[in-house]
C-alpha cells in the first residue's frame, strides 16, 4: 500500500515536472520572440537615426526632448490664443457683486480651470458672489477654497480664492 502511494506521488510529481519544462519552454519561446522584435526595433531606430541625421536634424534622445518641449509651448500659446479675456471678463463682471474686488485670476488655458482671488467686505458677500457663479454656464464646479479674516493684517474684510471651471468660448477674430 505505501508503495502504491509512493509510486501515485512519484507519478503526480512527474506530471507536474513535465507541465514546469512544457511552461518554461513557451516562455523561452516568448522571450526569443521579444529580443527578436526588440531587435527589429532597435535597427529601425537606427536607419530612422541616420535618415534623420542625412537630412542635417540632430536625433539624439536630448533633441527629441528639445523638439518636445516646443511643441508643447506652441501647443500651450495655442490654447491661449483660443482664450477669449474679454468674454471672460464680461461673464465674470456680471457676477460680482459690488462688496467684492477681484485681486487675481489665474486660468489653466488647457482645462478650463481657474484660480480666483479677491477680498469682500463681509462673508455673505462672498458667500452672494460664490452663488452668483454657481448659476450655470459659463462658470461650472464652483467652490470656494479658502477664505481668511483681513483684521488680523488690519484690514477689514475677508480675503478669498474659489475655483472653477470656466467653459471657454474660441475667439470670433
Amino acid at each position: 500500500m505505501a508503495r502504491l502511494v509512493l509510486y501515485s506521488a512519484m507519478a503526480v510529481l512527474i506530471v507536474l515536472i513535465g507541465f514546469d519544462v512544457a511552461r518554461y519552454a513557451r516562455a523561452r519561446e516568448s522571450e526569443a520572440a521579444f529580443d527578436a522584435r526588440m531587435a527589429r526595433l532597435l535597427n529601425e531606430k537606427q536607419l530612422l537615426q541616420k535618415e534623420i541625421g542625412q537630412l542635417g536634424r540632430d536625433a539624439s534622445l536630448d533633441a527629441m526632448k528639445g523638439i518636445r518641449k516646443e511643441i508643447g509651448f506652441i501647443n500651450d500659446l495655442l490654447d491661449q490664443k483660443g482664450f477669449s479675456w474679454t468674454s471672460f471678463l464680461s461673464d465674470l463682471e456680471k457676477r460680482v457683486p459690488p462688496e467684492v474686488a477681484v485681486t487675481r485670476i489665474q486660468p489653466d488655458f488647457k482645462t478650463g480651470l481657474v484660480i480666483l482671488e479677491g477680498a469682500g467686505r463681509s462673508l455673505s458677500a462672498i458667500t452672494a458672489f460664490v452663488e452668483n457663479l454657481q448659476k450655470g454656464p459659463p462658470f461650472e464646479e464652483v467652490f470656494l477654497t479658502d477664505q481668511e479674516n483681513l483684521k488680523e493684517k488690519g484690514e477689514a474684510g475677508l480675503s478669498f480664492s474659489i475655483r472653477f471651471k470656466y467653459g471657454m468660448r474660441k475667439n470670433q477674430s
